[in-house]
């Protein structure tokens, strides 16, 4: 029993002067780190938006309305018909009956030859043909658009000090004989754009892109009182094959931190779109087939 304790006595004994003698040399500071109840200094949050195409229809005013046949009935989410002889008596008296709905693409540059896409790239379940089109054979085309909300964990104040593009690969812009622009447009259409933008540019050589604030109050910016920050956010490309990530830079009680975002963990992918050859198809919302289709430029803007 006593060669026992002399023996644990022997080995803890240098370890605690070591320990006293480091938190001596340190402070103390890194023993409390030991028992701090660790927390997410802020909660970042975001999804992907669809691109998408500002399309603008005329509505049928009540009171010139057709009764529709009683076979048709019209798709989930499809712009109104276009009417008739009511519309143009509506305009006569400066009445304007217009709505402008956004028609979202799913659209990729997909590391494929133009010949790969001599048909439909979808399966039965009207998804795109993983075969072709997964997360290693593609890029988003030109533009990615992302929504990112920051919020402090607690209620002491941060300030957000700036939002920048952060580029992890540049490699040059996708060959047309080996790449092609894929679209596709399921039929649907919804409501109009946020209003609050915020862009950045991946052309040059820089490893990082400035995020320009387009509309709202430009960075920094404090938050207070649980206030969320709310990022619509543009990242741009014509002229490389650019993985990126945005970063947050935010400070807090005097001390200035960077965070970076994902989604499901995995980095951006931009593509530039510049000649490569287009490939589209749009469905019917109400036989639910799919029709080649000219790919709508205006989403890459």
């Amino acid at each position: 029993m006593g060669d026992g304790n002399f023996t644990a006595t022997y080995i803890i004994a240098p370890v605690l002067v070591a320990a006293i003698g480091l938190a001596i040399a340190t402070g103390f500071g890194w023993i409390g780190d030991l028992f701090k109840d660790e927390k997410p200094p802020l909660y970042v949050s975001g999804t992907r938006s669809p691109l998408a195409a500002v399309t603008t229809v005329p509505v049928t005013p009540p009171s010139a309305a057709p009764s529709p046949p009683a076979t048709a009935t019209p798709a989930a989410g499809a712009p109104s018909p276009v009417p008739s002889a009511g519309q143009a008596e509506a305009e006569k008296q400066g009445i304007q009956y217009q709505q402008e709905y956004l028609c979202p693409w799913r659209a990729w540059v997909v590391d494929k030859p133009p010949s790969a896409f001599a048909s439909l790239p979808v399966g039965k379940d009207n998804q795109p043909d993983p075969a072709l089109i997964n997360e290693h054979t593609t890029a988003d085309p030109g533009i990615t658009h992302l929504v990112i909300d920051v919020q402090p964990a607690d209620s002491r104040p941060m300030l957000v000090k700036e939002l920048r593009v952060k580029i992890l690969k540049r490699s040059p812009a996708p060959a047309a004989a080996t790449s092609t622009l894929v679209g596709l447009q399921n039929g649907e259409c919804g409501e109009g754009p946020a209003s609050l933008e915020a862009a950045a540019d991946l052309d040059g050589t820089a490893d990082f892109a400035t995020v320009r604030v387009t509309e709202g109050d430009p960075l920094p910016q404090e938050l207070v009182g649980g206030r969320t920050l709310h990022i619509d956010l543009r990242v741009r490309t014509r002229a490389c094959d650019c993985v990126w990530v945005p970063e947050i830079v935010w400070g807090q009680d005097g001390e200035v931190h960077t965070t970076e975002f994902r989604i499901d963990g995995k980095d951006f992918h931009t593509a530039a779109t510049t000649g490569l050859q287009r490939r589209a198809w749009k469905m019917d919302l109400n036989t639910m087939a799919w029709s080649e289709a000219t790919f709508d430029e205006s989403i890459l803007k």
